[in-house]
């Protein structure tokens, strides 16, 4: 058996040492135990916990909960959030936008206000233009006078 391992003793010795050196490193890592009292745990965090200023968790949770809560329903009153639930709602509020379109149609033939009134003492056929509307009352008096012409003729 020795001409079979021969030349292994320097290895041997080079290994040995190199394992004396890893063990010394592990050996230093390794914690001492102390003699002193282990640290106490925290106690459990239970809803009637101290957090701050001397409020309990469950005020902290409780006033945290409602500035949420005040918060929702304002944006939802703010952007009117609600959406229609059943068909007649739906219909009804497509009917009413219908409805307010048309009326603002409506208006917009309408005739400034300017327009539509008298000044008193005013000549008519001065204040008459090519390009003016005229008023309901205007046209009402022309006819009258037509009318009476054409009698007048007859």
């Amino acid at each position: 058996m020795a001409g079979r391992w021969r030349g292994a003793g320097p290895l041997w010795a080079l290994g040995g040492a190199a394992l004396g050196v890893c063990l010394a490193g592990v050996a230093g890592q390794l914690v001492e135990p102390s003699t002193a009292p282990p640290k106490p745990k925290p106690p459990p965090l239970t809803k009637e916990t101290v957090v701050f200023w001397d409020m309990r968790l469950w005020h902290v949770v409780g006033i945290f909960s409602l500035f949420v809560l005040s918060i929702i329903i304002t944006l939802c009153c703010v952007f009117n959030c609600r959406v229609p639930r059943t068909r007649k709602e739906i219909e009804a509020r497509y009917l009413q936008r219908k409805a307010a379109k048309m009326y603002t149609d409506k208006l917009e033939t309408v005739p400034p206000l300017n327009e539509l009134t008298e000044v008193p003492g005013d000549d008519k056929k001065k204040k008459k233009k090519k390009d003016s509307v005229d008023t309901v009352a205007i046209k009402v008096e022309e006819d009258e006078k037509n009318e009476a012409k054409k009698k007048g003729e007859k």
